[in-house]
């Protein structure tokens, strides 16, 4: 488990709600890792796919706030998919 008193599903519920309005699945296959497919607007068609997130690494809503940050601009970015690496914090 992650974030204290959060399963995986609520945590799920929980990022795909930060992207709002924007379409967003996120998905935890193997009870360990997220993967996140962020779209515009309603759609998933040329979505980004973020793999690779461990959940066990989202400990605090900063680092869930930071991750959301860091996917948006991967988004902006015009990325289409990226295996998670954590960025260093200053």
């Amino acid at each position: 488990m992650s974030l204290i008193g959060v399963s995986n599903l609520e945590l799920c519920q929980l990022m795909e709600q930060a992207f709002l309005p924007d379409r967003c699945v996120v998905s935890c296959i193997d009870g360990e890792h997220l993967t996140i497919q962020l779209g515009q607007g309603d759609s998933l068609d040329d979505c980004l796919t973020v793999t690779g997130i461990c959940v066990h690494s989202l400990t605090t809503c900063h680092e869930l706030a930071a991750l959301v940050a860091q996917v948006r601009e991967e988004q902006r970015l015009g990325r289409s998919h990226i295996p998670f690496q954590r960025q260093a914090t200053a």
